[in-house]
């Protein structure tokens, strides 16, 4: 079973229920496409058009599950992404009825929520329990979750214009998760943080992978806002000093470090850390991160079961680069690549 061997590729979507459970086929699909990101807010966009060919489509509840057929035997297909229908638009001519409809991320729904009123937790909460409710509270129930004991340091109180999903990312920041995100299949993803360097490749890009990427690759460098410095803050108050950790790079071996610039270059944050060994942790983790990516590739390669943030493996000719997947975009259209854009990553 091999993603290398000959293609011959199909989309399909599937019409799905306010549940995800799959109602029908969605016939009539004429183009469109999806978007994922990993640093939108919502994680994927797209946009669908579809001729009438009487779906009997609910716009308000409805959702529609795009699915990847590679077309290789022994390879099952697989759900690139699960999104709810937004403004439709139908056009009406002499050869019958068409929309074309935006689509939204599953996160949308958790980001028009919110609790209503100042919402508060107290020092103790458990923090991936409580994102665990809120999520719940929204109605949706198809959650992945890897559990942990971690508790509130500090009170946290959020505004009434506060979103169900700006309360859990900010939760999820507290804890040392990931932002929360929705996979292809439509499950809400609640995971720790894991640190580039230490990613698993999800795939190999090589020297001879005529039908997995295109020859045609382009490199970008933006080395003059890499910072030296990361400061991570608890704001104090009446009762509380609050909290600082600072990461510097003096490392003389190290391109960006202060000693080898010559100046600082400062970026900051403000979280909900305990103590200063937490912060300094966070910073240090912060610091690293922005110093590991130093160069944006972009490509286009065959569709693969890949997700953002995942770390791919470069390699063409003198090149061999690990790599975060920044963003993919792909087209509904049979035989469409997948454009790609990918952050290097240093060890």
């Amino acid at each position: 079973m091999t993603l290398h061997s000959h293609r011959e590729p199909r989309w399909e979507h599937w019409l799905l229920d306010s549940e995800d459970a799959r109602i029908a086929r969605l016939d009539g699909v004429t183009g469109g496409g999806v978007e994922l990101a990993a640093l939108s807010r919502l994680g994927v966009s797209g946009s669908i058009e579809i001729d009438e060919r009487g779906q009997d489509i609910d716009w308000l509840t409805a959702r529609v599950q795009h699915v990847y057929d590679p077309g290789v035997e022994g390879v099952e297909p697989w759900p690139v992404a699960t999104m709810r229908f937004t403004s439709p638009r139908d056009r009406h001519t002499s050869f019958g009825v068409s929309y074309s409809v935006e689509l939204l991320s599953k996160l949308s729904i958790l980001d028009s929520a919110s609790p209503g009123a100042f919402y508060s937790l107290a020092e103790g909460t458990r923090i991936i329990d409580t994102v665990v409710s809120l999520i719940q509270s929204t109605g949706e129930k198809r959650i992945a979750v890897t559990p942990s004991d971690k508790t509130l340091p500090n009170q946290m109180v959020f505004d009434p214009a506060s979103t169900i999903l700006t309360i859990i990312n900010e939760l999820l920041k507290a804890a040392g998760y990931w932002s929360l995100w929705v996979d292809g299949a439509g499950v809400y993803r609640v995971e720790p943080y894991e640190d580039p360097s230490q990613r698993p490749e999800s795939h190999r890009f090589e020297n001879g992978d005529a039908q997995v990427r295109f020859p045609d690759w382009e490199r970008e460098q933006d080395l003059s806002n890499v910072p030296n410095v990361y400061r991570v803050y608890r704001e104090g108050s009446d009762e509380d000093d609050g909290i600082e950790g600072v990461y510097r790079n003096e490392d003389e071996e190290s391109p960006f470090s202060i000693p080898r610039r010559g100046f600082i270059i400062e970026r900051s944050e403000s979280a909900e850390v305990e103590t200063v060994e937490e912060a300094v942790e966070l910073a240090t983790r912060r610091l690293r991160d922005a110093m590991s990516v130093v160069g944006r590739i972009t490509a286009s390669h065959a569709p693969l079961p890949l997700n953002p943030n995942e770390v791919i493996r470069h390699i063409d000719g003198t090149t061999d680069v690990r790599c975060t997947i920044q963003s993919m975009s792909l087209s509904f259209e049979t035989g469409t690549e997948c454009r790609a854009e990918w952050r290097e990553v240093t060890a």
